[in-house]
């Protein structure tokens, strides 16, 4: 299908995913999910909130339909809190994918219309969403091995993506783990990626011995995109919308948003709808600047939830922008945080509440302030 792009356009996309074009390299990453999926092997993915994480997967899945002929099913459940929700969630994926006027949509119609099935359409996307009569919490698990096993008997490779799977950690459940595991090492033609935004969490599912999907899984991160390629990328597309822009501008875009994806992208976005065809470096500062303004309520709301310690702590981080030793003596002393133990007891609450990321590197483990605009504008 051809996109329509019209005059008004703005090429830096902040959320979904459009095509190729408008997707910022990740050839290496595309290339390993592509591989491990062809040779049958699940996948877990890990990459920090915002980090194009859902953009990669989607463009992986367009890779692979159009080259490998693989249907392919995208489900996130973020916003479930459930077992009962979770299972809804599969099944709307799953007939998003294969419509009732589709021969397997039918099918699936015909295997959960034991639980009355209930279509509706979404008010603003008109996209069809699919509610299941459940009666009893036995009927949760039995379905979802049944979803899975119907996927399995289609006759056709299929890929199922679950995105923040490390929310099935906050179900009231118990076994959930066990069950899925069990249900999908039986399937012969359905391959999983598992994606994540919470390492810790993810470390927990697939990384204790003593948990069901340990070892079951080949892990990739998502790290940042090379800076040299997204400089490119963003020159490129500025210029096909006979757009200029310094070098010195794109670096400086970079920079302040530590090149994380969505970040880069938003900044981008507002520099785009300036109008301005000769884009300069005050551009891109007088738009930070607004970012900035306009963000500002709410980070009077997140230091109103905050305990003076908590946001204190916080705006040390954000000064630093990356700590990598947060008890040491000199980064206590510097920024008046009290001793090691209150820090502990700071940094955990900031971990828990996603105010501050953790990055596992090589040479150990790096702390920085997630909400990159948050943490500029706390260093003024």
């Amino acid at each position: 299908m051809t996109t329509l792009i019209t005059d008004d356009f703005n090429p830096f996309l902040v959320a979904g995913y459009l095509d190729q074009a408008h997707f910022c390299n990740r050839e290496k990453e595309t290339a390993d999910i592509i591989s491990l999926n062809q040779s049958k092997i699940n996948i877990t993915l890990f990459a920090l909130r915002r980090m194009g994480k859902t953009g990669l997967i989607h463009h992986v899945f367009k890779t692979m339909e159009r080259k490998n002929k693989i249907a392919c099913i995208y489900i996130d459940i973020l916003a479930t809190q459930n077992l009962k929700e979770f299972t809804t969630c599969i099944a709307n994926a799953i007939y998003q994918r294969f419509p009732e006027n589709k021969g397997i949509g039918n099918k699936l119609l015909e295997l959960i219309k034991l639980l009355r099935p209930t279509i509706s359409y979404d008010t603003l996307s008109g996209v069809p969403e699919l509610s299941l009569d459940f009666k009893q919490t036995h009927q949760y698990e039995k379905t979802i091995q049944q979803l899975f096993e119907f996927l399995d008997q289609q006759n056709i490779k299929i890929t199922v993506a679950i995105d923040e799977f490390q929310q099935i950690l906050s179900y009231p459940e118990k076994n959930i783990e066990a069950s899925l595991r069990t249900f999908i090492q039986q399937l012969k033609n359905t391959n999983f990626i598992f994606c994540g935004s919470n390492q810790q969490m993810m470390n927990v599912i697939f990384n204790d011995a003593k948990r069901p999907f340990f070892a079951s899984c080949t892990t990739l991160k998502l790290d940042k995109i090379d800076p040299h390629e997204y400089s490119k990328f963003i020159q490129t597309l500025f210029n096909k919308n006979h757009k200029t822009i310094s070098p010195e501008s794109i670096h400086f875009i970079l920079e302040w948003t530590h090149t994380h994806t969505y970040y880069t992208q938003y900044v981008c976005n507002r520099v785009f709808a300036t109008g301005v065809k000769d884009i300069a470096i005050n551009h891109i500062r007088k738009v930070c600047t607004t970012i900035l303004a306009q963000n500002e309520h709410i980070y009077f709301q997140y230091r109103a939830l905050l305990t003076i310690a908590q946001w204190k702590l916080l705006k040390a981080f954000a000064k630093e922008e990356i700590v990598t030793q947060p008890h040491a003596s000199t980064f206590l002393k510097k920024y008046e945080l009290g001793t090691s133990a209150m820090v502990k007891r700071g940094l955990d609450a900031l971990i828990h509440k996603e105010m501050i990321s953790i990055t596992y590197t090589e040479s150990g483990i790096a702390y920085s302030v997630y909400d990159k605009f948050l943490m500029r504008w706390m260093q003024d």
